[in-house]
This record gives structure tokens, C-alpha cells and sequence, in this order.
């Protein structure tokens, strides 16, 4: 139980980061919402269409948003060792530590901008493919990798 409220938890924190920063391109849906009275189904999952639309302030708010979901995750498991699991968001904060932000979001700028036809592609998709996969040595829950096109 507790684990599913930390990842519920967690979503929040990328959530907030992002409401409070994303421009137009990320909450085009709110507005029609707000309007018709109609509740949003679900989060509108953040893909390089819209990535390529934001300013560079709201793609670091996301940027950010992930990074203190892995610091939460991390600071739990911490204080709660029984918890430490090889999961997506453990891989996440192996595969991105120590790289800046600003590498990140040049290095999904750049294969948004190489790959016109991937914009359909979730953002986080394209950073664990071409930042995160390639520095680890294993997959979620330590599985070796099996060839390419591994994704969370």
C-alpha cells in the first residue's frame, strides 16, 4: 500500500511542477475543460509535438519535476530500506545522475529536431532511449537488456 501511494504521491510532484510552469502547448486541453465543464479523463502524456512548442522555462519545470520524483523515491527508500526496488524510477536516477539539465533537454531537442517523425513519441520515452538506457547496465528490475527498442 504504501508504495502505491508514493508513486501517486510522486506523479504529483511532476504534475504540480509542471502545471505551475507548462505553457499553452502542455495544458491545451485545460481551457476547453474549464469551459465545457467536462472533467479531464486523465494527465496529457507530454510528447515531442509539444515539447518542440515550449519554452525553455517549462522544459526545465519538467525536467525538474522528474528529477525530484526520483529524489523523493530515493529519500523514502532511505528511511524505508524494505522499499528498494530496481523500478523505473530507481533506473531514471541512475541513468540521469550527474548529468545537468540543460544536457537533457538539449539532447531531447535534438532528436525531436533529427527525428520529425517520432514527435508522436512521449518526451520520457525519448529520454530514457537516448539518455538514461545507454548508461546503465541493466533494465527495470536489474533484467539484462535484450537488443534495442527497450522501453519503460
Amino acid at each position: 500500500m504504501q508504495v502505491s501511494k508514493l508513486k501517486k504521491f510522486c506523479c504529483l510532484v511532476v504534475v504540480a511542477a509542471g502545471v505551475g510552469m507548462v505553457d499553452h502547448a502542455l495544458a491545451a486541453e485545460l481551457p476547453v475543460a474549464l469551459e465545457t465543464g467536462t472533467e479531464l479523463k486523465e494527465m496529457p502524456v507530454l510528447d515531442g509535438e509539444s515539447w518542440q512548442s515550449m519554452s525553455p522555462d517549462a522544459k526545465i519545470a519538467f525536467i525538474w519535476g522528474v528529477g525530484h520524483v526520483v529524489t523523493v523515491e530515493e529519500a523514502v527508500v532511505q528511511r524505508h530500506p524494505e522499499l528498494k526496488r530496481q523500478d523505473f524510477v530507481a533506473k531514471l536516477g541512475e541513468g540521469l545522475r550527474g548529468v545537468p539539465m540543460s544536457s537533457i533537454i538539449d539532447r531531447i531537442d535534438s532528436y525531436y529536431r533529427q527525428n520529425p517523425g517520432d514527435r508522436d513519441l512521449p518526451v520520457l520515452r525519448v529520454m530514457w532511449s537516448q539518455i538514461v538506457k545507454p548508461r546503465l547496465k541493466s533494465g527495470i528490475a536489474d533484467i539484462p537488456f535484450e537488443g534495442e527498442g527497450t522501453a519503460p
